[in-house]
């Protein structure tokens, strides 16, 4: 597998110790350079200014399939990740970023629009027989961009629409068969490309990796390198660990695949004027983790770099931050006034050490069902509670679970369940990180039951969620009826 090392210069022969000191002097000078620029361009998008096209870094944009946090720089140990793992390293990362639901669409739609599924309309998946769909009116990332000056390419894939690509705001569509390999040629032929650009470039990289194939990771030979890693949530039986080991060897395939990328941004001689971000939509595909509002359903990496400014050496943030934000931060970092719709939070005044703290309080998560792995809810979390609040019946499911992931996975399995599913699940995430304990009964929890209720109820009400009118009438529910009332007898309204 590829693993992907920067660039570094030797220095020449035979250089007095003098002249070193002035190189490091000129490297400290290009850094310096390089951290006003970003905190100006910031500025500008702050007040709501375009910054000059000239001073816009180019923005590679790296995502994947149902990967969660599970890889090494995020503290799994058993994965190798060399690639992301060095990113992480020389740039900056955030520990609780959370996906804005635990399936696909619905997430990266909130990602790419800054504003959450109940506003924007894409509260489920995209393909059929689901047919879930932003709204007319709504602005992707790609538009935006677009409007603003930048060259816009997507390479592989996207799934937030089953229209042409082109109608997000993509001037250019590469790689449509979303194959991994074919992927990476085209993404290294747009980095070469930009170099002699005359607009800055946003390339924006979809695998369909991590995904399950058919239900499965059969695909790949079981990687056991360094032993494998079991989710407290999941039981350590030989079929979950062979799954697991399967899953760990598709991290890494795709690890290189973004190495070879990144090797890509080197040799194009790009990388200084690069931002590089790596995110995900949901946790991994397993019980207890994709398709619900559990921390592992929801947590997913935040990783940026760009040298020589705020965004490399290594930080870790701890603050709460959503994909509803990636876009007003992002807008911000490269100087584009954020649309005044946004209902996403800008982090760019952290990041670039305008201010030692994060906007956000609390994070909130969407789950409307696609199939039925788990039931209608939503979700509020703060420092160290969280919230879940449930609107359709079901059992409890008891964790860590036995059931085996390609049987979950192709609905020939689900996890055991027990007991009537309550209304409200209140967790202490510090005391209980695997939300197996239940508080909301709890006498002494009952401030902070009152006050995260109150806090999802009124976020509830401001993103206009439907839940609140009543059980929410899908797609296929919408196009069946229509369907129907074709026959219905002449006369009848």
């Amino acid at each position: 597998m590829t693993e992907y090392h920067p660039r570094t210069a030797a220095p020449p022969h035979g250089r007095a110790h003098g002249t070193h000191g002035a190189a490091i002097s000129r490297r400290r000078f290009v850094a310096a350079a390089g951290a006003g620029a970003a905190v100006a361009l910031a500025e500008a998008g702050a007040a709501g200014e375009e910054a000059p096209m000239a001073k816009r870094p180019h923005i590679l944009m790296i995502t994947c399939h149902d990967i969660g946090q599970h890889v090494g720089c995020y503290g799994v140990e058993t994965v190798r990740s060399p690639n992301l793992d060095r990113l992480a390293r020389r740039g900056i990362r955030f520990h609780n970023y959370y996906g804005g639901a635990p399936t696909c669409s619905p997430s990266r739609g909130v990602m790419l629009t800054g504003r959450y599924p109940q506003s924007n309309g894409l509260m489920g998946l995209t393909h059929a027989p689901w047919w879930w769909s932003l709204n007319p009116g709504e602005r992707h990332l790609a538009a935006i961009l677009t409007g603003a000056g930048y060259h816009t390419v997507l390479a592989g894939l996207q799934h937030v629409t089953q229209a042409d690509p082109h109608t997000l705001g993509y001037d250019e569509v590469l790689s449509k068969r979303c194959v991994a390999e074919e992927t990476v040629a085209a993404a290294r032929q747009v980095l070469a490309r930009a170099k002699t650009s005359a607009k800055p470039v946003f390339l924006k990289v979809g695998f369909f990796e991590v995904h399950r194939r058919a239900g499965s990771y059969s695909h790949r030979e079981p990687d056991t390198t360094r032993g494998v890693f079991i989710p407290p949530y999941l039981k350590n039986t030989p079929a979950i660990r062979d799954d697991l080991a399967r899953f760990q060897a598709d991290v890494h395939f795709l690890d290189a695949c973004i190495g070879r990328i990144l090797e890509g941004l080197e040799a194009a001689g790009i990388a200084d004027r690069t931002l590089v971000i790596f995110t995900a939509e949901h946790g991994i595909a397993y019980p207890g983790a994709k398709w619900c509002l559990r921390e592992p359903g929801l947590r997913i990496p935040y990783i940026l770099h760009r040298p020589g400014t705020p965004m490399a050496g290594g930080k870790v943030y701890h603050d709460l931050m959503s994909h509803v934000d990636f876009l007003p931060t992002l807008l911000g970092l490269v100087g584009v006034p954020v649309p005044e719709n946004v209902q996403g939070m800008s982090f760019a005044p952290l990041l670039l050490g305008k201010t030692d703290k994060g906007p956000r309080r609390y994070v909130f998560g969407h789950r409307q069902p696609h199939a039925r792995r788990e039931n209608v809810a939503r979700s509020v979390r703060d420092e160290r509670f969280k919230l879940i609040r449930c609107f359709e019946n079901d059992r409890v499911v008891q964790y860590p679970t036995d059931a085996v992931p390609i049987g979950v996975s192709r609905h020939t399995a689900r996890p055991q369940r027990k007991g009537a599913r309550p209304f409200a699940e209140l967790f202490d995430l510090k005391d209980d990180p695997n939300e197996l304990h239940n508080l909301s009964g709890d006498a002494n929890c009952a401030d902070v039951l009152k006050r995260l209720n109150e806090a999802l109820y009124a976020w509830m009400h401001r993103v206009n969620d439907p839940l609140l009118n009543g059980p929410i009438a899908t797609p296929y529910y919408r196009r069946a009826i229509s369907d129907l009332r074709k026959y219905r007898p002449r006369g009848e309204a």
